[in-house]
C-alpha cells in the first residue's frame, strides 16, 4: 500500500477503529472521493467494511449522472454504492428551513437508516461508525460562518471530530486535520476523477460567499494565516466549552425530562436557579439539540431561553423556531408544540387479494405490501376478510425481527408529531400491524415513501401463494 500524508493522518488519529463497519458519506466530490479512496486502501489491512453512501438530493439536473459516474467509481473499488433520493427542497418548504439545513437534515437521517439496517443484520452497534469527509478548509469557514450568524462558545468551537448521531452511532471526520490543498493533490495523485459541482462556484448561498469572497479578501487584506487562526481558535474554544459542558451535563441529565406521549421537553430549574449564567446557557443549548434545534442555537434564542430561569415572573412564555413555544409555569419551563389535530384520509380503502408467486409482478410506483399467504393462513387461517385498514388502537404493535414494538413507541422513534399520530392509516388483523402506511409526517425518507413492514410474513423462494395489499384511492 503507498502511504501518504493523508493515509498517515487517518491511521495515526485513530478514528476509525479495526474491524469496523464504516458508512461513508460520498457525494462523489474531492472530499469524500478522497475519503473513501483512502479508506478503501486501507481496508484489507485494518478489516474495515466500507458501505459507501450517496445522497441524490434532486436539485441539479446533473445530479443523475454524477450518480452513475460515482456508481462506476465504486465498482472500481470492488464496493457496493447506496444510492438515496431526497427532495431536500420540498421538506425545506415542508419545515420552514434553508435548503442546505434540509440536505444536511435529510443526509444524517439516512446514514443513521442505514446503520440500523446493518445493526439488524448482525453488525455490533459499537462496530458501525459513520465517516463524513470535513476538512480544515470546512472548519475554518464553519467558525467564521457561525460567529457571523451570531452564536455562542459552544458554535465557536466547530465541527467536532468525534460525536453520536441522533440514533446513538458514532460519526466520525477523519480528514478534519487536512487542508483542502492537500486533498486536491491526493486526487491528482491517485489519478481520480471526482464530481465537481459548480453551485460551490455560485454565491447563492451564505457559505458559498465565506469561501469564495469572504476568507479571500481577508487572506489578501488582514491576514494570510486566517484559516490557520480560525481554527486555532475552534481548538480552543472546544478545549474550554467541553470543560463547562461537562460541569453542565450532570445538571441536565438531573433536571431535564421528556414526554414522548405529549412531545413534551420539561426543565426543572429548582436546582439551577442560582447556577452562573455559563452553565444554565449550555443547559438550555443541549435541550436544543433535544428538540432538534441545533441551527437556531442562536445567542439570541439561547439568552431568551435563559431568561426565563433568572427572570422574576412566575408565569412567562418565548416563541422558537418550528412552532416551539417554551413557556415558564412556576419552577418549571416546558417545551411543547401546540397545533391542530390532523385527521386521516378517509379516502383510502385496501385492496387485499390472493395470487400464485409466480404471477406476482407488482406495480412499483403504486404502494403496497406483500407476504406469504400459506404462512399468514397457518397463524390467522380462513381470516383475510378480518384484515383492516384503520388508525392506531391501545395494544397495537408491529412484529420485528427480534420481538415486537409497540406502534406508540414507533411512531415516538420515526418523530410522528403528536397531533399527527392518529391520522397514520395502518393495515391490521386483530392488534398485529401488518403494514404502516407511507405518511409524509415520518421523518425516515424510506418511511415516507413505502412505510413499515412486519418481516413476520416475509417471502421467500419457498412462498408459493402470494398475499398483495394494495391500496384503493377510488372512492
Amino acid at each position: 500500500m503507498k502511504r501518504n500524508h493523508i493515509i498517515d493522518t487517518i491511521i495515526d488519529n485513530g478514528l476509525v477503529p479495526p474491524a469496523s463497519a464504516v458508512i461513508v458519506g460520498v457525494s462523489g466530490g474531492p472530499d469524500s472521493l478522497c475519503l473513501l479512496h483512502a479508506l478503501n486502501s486501507i481496508a484489507d489491512m485494518y478489516d474495515l467494511m466500507l458501505v459507501p453512501v450517496h445522497i441524490n438530493h434532486l436539485i441539479r439536473p446533473e445530479a443523475y449522472d454524477e450518480s452513475m459516474h460515482l456508481s462506476d467509481i465504486c465498482d472500481r473499488m470492488d464496493l457496493d454504492l447506496r444510492i438515496y433520493e431526497a427532495s431536500c427542497k420540498d421538506l425545506a418548504k415542508e419545515l420552514g428551513i434553508s435548503v442546505e439545513e434540509a440536505g444536511r437534515q435529510v443526509r444524517y437521517q439516512i446514514f443513521d437508516e442505514v446503520a440500523q439496517e446493518l445493526e439488524e443484520n448482525g453488525v455490533p452497534a459499537d462496530k458501525i461508525v459513520i465517516a463524513i469527509a470535513h476538512n480544515a478548509d470546512d472548519q475554518a469557514e464553519t467558525v467564521l460562518f457561525r460567529l457571523i450568524r451570531g452564536t455562542g462558545p459552544h458554535g465557536l468551537a466547530g465541527i467536532p471530530a468525534v460525536r453520536m448521531s441522533e440514533a446513538g452511532y458514532l460519526i466520525v471526520r477523519p480528514l478534519l486535520e487536512i487542508e483542502r490543498k492537500d486533498i486536491e493533490a491526493y486526487i491528482r495523485e491517485n489519478k481520480l476523477r471526482p464530481n465537481i459541482d459548480k453551485s460551490n462556484d455560485e454565491n447563492t448561498y451564505a457559505r458559498n460567499r465565506i469561501r469564495n469572497e469572504l476568507i479571500p479578501y481577508l487572506e489578501k487584506n488582514y491576514n494570510p494565516k486566517i484559516k490557520d487562526n480560525l481554527r486555532r481558535y475552534a481548538s480552543l474554544a472546544y478545549m474550554d466549552d467541553s470543560l463547562l459542558r461537562d460541569i453542565a451535563i450532570a445538571d441536565y441529565i438531573s433536571c431535564v425530562d421528556v414526554n414522548g406521549e405529549n412531545e413534551e421537553a420539561v426543565l426543572d430549574i429548582t436546582q439551577i436557579k442560582d447556577n452562573p449564567p455559563s452553565i444554565n446557557s449550555r443547559i438550555v443549548s443541549m435541550l436544543f439539540d433535544l428538540l432538534r434545534l441545533e441551527a437556531c442555537a442562536t445567542y439570541e434564542n439561547v439568552s431568551a431561553v435563559t431568561g426565563l430561569i433568572y427572570g422574576e415572573r412566575p408565569s412567562a412564555g418565548i416563541d422558537l423556531p418550528y412552532g416551539i413555544r417554551a413557556r415558564r409555569e412556576y419552577d418549571k419551563i416546558i417545551f411543547s408544540t401546540e397545533e391542530e389535530v390532523i385527521k386521516p384520509d378517509d379516502s383510502i380503502a385496501i385492496y387485499p387479494r390472493v395470487m400464485m408467486a409466480k404471477d406476482f409482478v407488482p406495480d412499483e410506483d403504486v404502494p403496497y405490501a406483500a407476504f406469504d399467504f400459506d404462512a399468514f393462513s397457518k397463524e390467522y387461517p380462513g381470516r383475510i376478510g378480518d384484515i383492516e385498514l384503520r388508525t392506531r388502537r391501545e395494544g397495537d404493535y408491529l412484529p420485528m425481527r427480534r420481538g415486537k414494538k409497540k406502534i406508540q413507541d414507533l411512531l415516538v422513534d420515526e418523530k410522528v408529531k403528536r397531533n399527527a399520530r392518529d391520522s397514520i392509516l395502518m393495515v391490521c388483523i386483530d392488534s398485529e400491524v401488518l403494514w404502516v402506511l407511507p405518511s409524509s409526517h415520518f421523518a425516515g425518507e424510506r418511511e415516507r415513501a413505502k412505510g413499515r413492514f412486519s418481516p413476520k410474513f416475509h417471502i421467500t423462494e419457498a412462498t408459493k401463494r402470494v398475499l398483495l395489499i394494495e391500496l384503493d384511492e377510488t372512492i
